[in-house]
């Protein structure tokens, strides 16, 4: 997304995010364009952590789609890992431009059927909103860095609320 793009977006997206963490009781959300773009978070109290999982995440889904060509099996519809404390869940979110990309970290106060459950309902309201069947991809590597380093930005300038 460009830059001028993202105030109205992150707007957007915060009702639908807010309601996935409070129905699905997940800890950590962070939403990301394919290319690592921050659009939305809960729950990260520092910067470095949302540009290290997004850049993971982009990571993660990027070689999962290069897998999924390799062994010809199609797409995937989520990753998941459980870990002694806490659970993770990435999926895609189709919508009018290109894909999005979901990461919550929950823990026993939730379940992987829960989580899965109100994603769907997130993907449908995510994908239903006015401001991304408008939005347009950067054009040029300098445009593509400075709209990158935006999202980040605007995640943690106007939120006003960075724990979880």
């Amino acid at each position: 997304m460009k830059r001028t793009e993202l105030p109205g977006l992150v707007q957007a997206l915060r009702a639908p995010i807010d309601t996935f963490v409070r129905d699905a009781r997940v800890r950590i959300v962070l939403l990301i364009s394919t290319s690592g773009q921050v659009l939305a978070q809960h729950g990260f109290t520092a910067r470095y952590e949302v540009m290290n999982v997004a850049s993971l995440a982009a990571a993660a889904h990027a070689s999962s789609r290069a897998l999924a060509e390799l062994t010809r099996s199609g797409g995937w519809t989520h990753l998941y890992h459980a870990g002694r404390d806490r659970q993770l869940f990435l999926a895609t979110l189709a919508t009018p431009i290109h894909p999005l990309i979901l990461v919550s970290i929950f823990d026993g106060n939730s379940s992987l059927g829960l989580v899965q459950f109100f994603f769907d309902r997130l993907a449908g309201q995510v994908a239903a909103l006015p401001e991304l069947a408008s939005a347009t991809p950067s054009t040029d590597q300098v445009s593509f860095e400075h709209d990158l380093e935006a999202g980040i930005e605007r995640i943690f300038s106007t939120e006003g609320r960075t724990a979880g």
